[in-house]
């Protein structure tokens, strides 16, 4: 038992030093090395160019090679416990105020003196000088370098989470908006309600005044109806289909009121069935072709309802051949429902317009963008 539980607890602490190890050097990036390194190849290159031209000119171009070498294996001794040191303090230290820019010029000042004894220390390896007489210059050196360094990484560290704090503001922004948006139309959803199950339930009274085996009938048919469209009032979403299936039984059920006075007809392509629409607007319109188109004429008359797409676009018509607009035509509680939601869920992509039709009366049309996969 002793075996598992001694190879667990070091499995556990090698688990947990990499953990430490990959947060310490988090910004450790190949690119960061690889900015790094290109700097100091500058700097070797930029110290010994009049080295490399008058080698050149003597012939002792692959001596003057072996020197620059030697030179940037140098810089790169003193370059990595700066690297490490520093980005491990910006990562593990304080994270704001002054103990931080405290901590960072402790490590910079710091590493600097480590790099540069290691520096010594190859150097001495190598050579038959003293080469500590470097540190009292070349330390000082490089403590101000990577002071400049640590400053632009610090900039640059300020940049990036003032651009990740802007991005997560505006993605909770869009959250904002779309759950606003989200309420609003359930508010306007729920207006239809209440309107809908009054008109239908005065219908019913009305009808019970004038014969009551018809009224009787009406109510079973609307109960019907009910089981089926009630659930629905609430959903956020609905398909065409759905809605012309509810339109068709609530006009099957006012033909018991009206009986030759209404006629109807569907006429949706198959394809077009299962696109996505905003719940009840398309039974909205038909209440208002009955209510302001067929009930004033005397002889009642004919609703059609069509969907067609066209390019981008579907639209959704519901054509009445009753009186035509009246004073006050589109300024209705239902019709300022749909505009209202369609502004809060397409905004200028969706529209509702009303028009003369060649029946005589109007004709309702709902433009939505068409959802890919739907044709023509």
């Amino acid at each position: 038992m002793q075996a598992p539980l001694i190879d667990g607890f070091l499995g556990a602490s090698s688990d947990r030093r990499r953990g430490f190890w990959r947060v310490a050097l988090s910004g450790l990036t190949p690119q960061v090395i690889a900015i790094v390194a290109a700097l100091l190849f500058i700097r070797i290159l930029s110290a010994n160019v009049e080295m490399m031209v008058a080698a050149a000119g003597s012939r002792q171009l692959g001596e003057w090679l072996g020197d620059s070498v030697m030179g940037y294996v140098d810089l790169l001794i003193m370059a990595t416990p700066m690297l490490i040191v520093i980005i491990g303090t910006a990562n593990l230290g304080p994270q704001r105020g002054p103990k931080r820019f405290a901590a960072l010029a402790a490590a910079v000042i710091v590493s600097a003196a480590i790099g540069v004894l290691l520096r010594i220390a190859f150097v001495f390896l190598r050579s038959d000088g003293d080469p500590t007489e470097m540190f009292p210059y070349v330390w000082p050196r490089y403590v101000v370098l990577g002071g400049m360094l640590t400053v632009v990484g610090e900039l640059y560290r300020g940049e990036a989470a003032s651009n990740a704090a802007l991005q997560r503001a505006e993605i909770d922004r869009a959250a904002f908006e779309g759950e606003m948006a989200e309420a609003k139309l359930q508010v306007l959803q729920a207006q239809v309600e209440p309107h809908f199950l009054f008109n239908a339930l005065a219908n019913v009274r009305r009808l019970y005044q004038q014969d009551r085996a018809a009224g009787g009938r009406m109510l079973g048919n609307l109960m019907r109806y009910l089981e089926v469209a009630l659930p629905r009032m609430r959903d956020s979403d609905s398909t065409l289909g759905r809605d012309a299936e509810l339109v068709e039984a609530f006009l099957r059920v006012h033909q018991i009121r009206m009986g030759q006075r209404l006629a109807f007809s569907i006429d949706i392509p198959g394809q077009l069935l299962g696109h996505a629409v905003p719940p009840m607007m398309l039974l909205t319109l038909t209440e208002n072709a009955i209510k302001h188109g067929l009930n004033p004429s005397p002889e009642g008359g004919l609703i059609r309802i069509v969907a067609r797409s066209d390019g981008h676009r579907l639209t959704v018509s519901v054509a009445d051949t009753g009186v035509g607009f009246a004073p006050g035509s589109g300024a209705g509680t239902g019709l300022a429902n749909i505009r209202a939601r369609l502004a809060a869920q397409f905004g200028d992509t969706a529209s509702l317009a009303l028009e003369h039709n060649d029946l005589g009366g109007v004709t309702a049309t709902i433009a939505l963008p068409l959802a890919a996969g739907c044709e023509r």
